[in-house]
């Protein structure tokens, strides 16, 4: 796809006119953090913060030391896919159908889970049909039907996995009561008409191709699975701390190698101040040496700049892709956020078992400060003390904070911009109606 952000000259100026590290922090904020870093009893050496002041001036201690960003890690793979693939890119899984023989042409869509399988069943159902004799599929088909919940170890993704997915989802006789728990949940969560109470479905034999048998049949026809637009699958991966979604954007957009090459192009960033092992922030054991994604505080409070810039370039905001503490749930339903700050800033969270991070954004009197909080201690609930206390400290330094005008949209994995009923669509089209 064409890339649809790419920044001009200026972005590389205004990256390097803010990454000097000799910068006094605020006195006041200073004095905040030493305080509270010495009550928790945590190495003052190894912690850094940061935020930009009301003239746009990188202020804090340490913001030139290298620290590991965890979780952190997913704005920085956010503003890459929206660089890269645009806000209002989707995930189009092609359904091709010919002689009760069904070819899906996948999409890498990182949500493809039980709620997307689920409803794709119930349209399937809806449209008239309740038996395929083989399904095929691509090496692009990645499904992961514990999608929408955390996991930490990237699941295994090949033919014989994708097609015992496959099998399980349409051969809806042979499912567990968990199963049919789970689609009754998600019956009861959606829209009325947009999934049928029950679903019936049996197929004979499931394999993965290297080819679509049914593209050159004369009497295929095809449906497309849509996606939300990938702003709302962002949003959704930063509020829950999504790893495998984050994993698999990283992959789709070519991983450490082509992630570093637009960190070097973008940015004029070299490895040595950025490096990335993987998308979501978890380590990556290489050669059994462990492997961490590090930046510094200064450089990723640009590069959470750059991001606002990008999204906004686009037509939407920070808030439609980073979590807001406080109407937001996520990795922030156990944060003591002040009622005072609601809606007036977005963040990310990240914890290791040796490091505590918080970065984001806050809509201030005097403006957008970007912030970060990196913390490298195994004491984690110190460090987020720490962490929730120097939120307050910079807004009020900043003249306190300005609410966003900011309403919480709920998810759902499949196209919510859906036709209200299939009377609308006659037949299937061979250029490709849609199914959502």
């Amino acid at each position: 796809m064409k890339n649809l952000g790419l920044f001009n000259i200026l972005v590389h100026i205004s990256i390097l006119g803010l990454l000097s590290t000799n910068v006094l922090a605020n006195d006041q904020t200073d004095k905040v953090w030493s305080q509270q870093l010495k009550a928790e009893g945590i190495d003052a050496k190894d912690q850094a913060y940061c935020y930009t002041d009301k003239d746009g001036k990188a202020t804090g201690q340490n913001l030139g030391m290298k620290i590991r960003l965890a979780s952190v890690s997913k704005l920085l793979t956010s503003l890459w896919a929206i660089d890269k693939l645009g806000v209002d890119y989707k995930y189009n899984t092609k359904l091709y159908i010919s002689n009760n023989n069904l070819h899906i042409e996948g999409s890498y869509d990182p949500f493809l889970g039980n709620e997307k399988m689920f409803f794709l069943l119930s349209q399937l159902n809806e449209l008239g049909f309740t038996k395929f004799d083989t399904i095929t599929f691509d090496k692009n088909v990645i499904i992961n039907p514990d999608v929408q919940y955390a996991s930490d170890e990237y699941p295994t993704i090949n033919s014989i996995t994708m097609s015992k997915f496959l099998k399980k989802y349409f051969n809806t006789q042979a499912w567990s009561k968990d199963s049919k728990d789970e689609y009754s949940n998600f019956y009861s969560m959606a829209k009325v008409g947009k999934f049928r109470k029950e679903v019936n479905f049996e197929v004979q034999n499931v394999k993965m191709v290297e080819a679509n048998p049914l593209a050159n049949n004369a009497d295929v026809k095809v449906l497309t699975l849509s996606s939300p637009s990938l702003y709302k699958y962002l949003k959704q991966m930063n509020i829950k701390s999504n790893n495998y979604v984050a994993e698999t954007v990283f992959r789709q957009n070519g991983g450490t190698q082509e992630f570093s090459k637009f960190l070097t192009e973008t940015f004029k960033l070299s490895a040595d101040q950025v490096s990335f092992y993987s998308g979501s922030g978890l380590p990556v054991m290489i050669n059994g040496i462990r492997n961490d994604n590090f930046a510094t505080c200064s450089i990723t409070l640009n590069l959470i700049s750059e991001l606002k810039k990008s999204i906004e370039k686009q037509g939407k905001t920070i808030e439609d892709v980073v979590a807001v503490p406080g109407s937001d749930g996520g990795t922030f339903r156990n944060r003591i956020i002040s009622a005072d700050f609601k809606n007036s800033f977005v963040a990310k969270t990240g914890t290791l078992m040796h490091t505590s991070t918080l970065a984001g954004a806050m809509n201030t009197q005097n403006g957008f400060s970007f912030f970060g909080i990196f913390n490298q201690s195994t004491d984690i609930s110190g460090s987020k003390i720490v962490q929730n206390l120097m939120v307050k400290s910079i807004m009020n330094e900043m003249g306190g904070p300005k609410v966003f005008n900011y309403e919480v949209e709920g998810f759902h994995a499949y196209n919510e911009e859906s036709v209200k009923s299939f009377d609308e669509i006659s037949d299937f089209s061979t250029i490709g109606a849609n199914l959502f």
